[in-house]
């Protein structure tokens, strides 16, 4: 099992509707395309100084061969999306995790 992860830097004029794109449009898109499960929204703690807030959503993910298939079939949508949406004021990466327990 694996945890596919996006971090977000979130600017402050955007937060609000950010947060409210992200739990009615993101995370059903995202669960829509049947690939993922389990999501999971955090804030992420830091003690540097940075303008904005940043987050974590995580989904589960059966393998890597099913993430690559969502990469291929999904991802340069879900950039676009972003991008048409809040432009630079959100800015992200994603990582995989690997459950190991």
């Amino acid at each position: 099992m694996l945890i596919f992860n996006t971090t977000y830097l979130v600017s402050d004029k955007v937060h609000g509707t950010w947060l409210k794109w992200i739990r009615e449009q993101h995370i059903p898109f995202m669960l829509d395309s049947t690939y993922f499960s389990h999501p999971q929204v955090a804030r992420v703690i830091t003690s540097d100084q940075q303008e904005g807030t940043s987050f974590s959503v995580q989904f589960h993910v059966n393998d890597m061969r099913t993430l690559k298939l969502w990469n291929q079939e999904y991802s340069v949508a879900f950039q676009e999306i972003c991008s048409q949406q809040f432009g630079t004021e959100v800015i992200f990466f994603t990582t995989v995790l690997e459950l190991i327990d």
